[in-house]
């Protein structure tokens, strides 16, 4: 299991790190992440990140996922992250 920490506005969020069917190193984050760079509603005037350093941060995720799910095994993570995402998932 390979884990990364996003830090943001000091407070530390463990995300995993999977590898793509191409090798591509793809970091999964946490829904209380997604909720500290998103608190806002998303409309037409908002994009919904609490600032840009928000924006900068999402940028670096490819997927959210509940903060339990992060605690499962690889191959259990994957199988969660093909329901949405199969073209990168053998």
């Amino acid at each position: 299991m390979v884990t990364t920490e996003i830090n943001y506005k000091g407070k530390g969020y463990t995300c995993r790190v999977l590898e793509s069917n191409e090798g591509e190193q793809l970091t999964i984050g946490g829904l209380s992440l997604m909720d500290a760079l998103m608190p806002n509603q998303i409309t037409e005037s908002c994009n919904g990140f609490a600032d840009k350093e928000a924006e900068r941060v999402d940028e670096e995720i490819f997927f959210y996922t509940s903060d339990a799910d992060l605690q499962l095994s690889d191959s259990e993570l994957i199988d969660i992250l093909k329901e949405s995402n199969p073209e990168w998932f053998d």
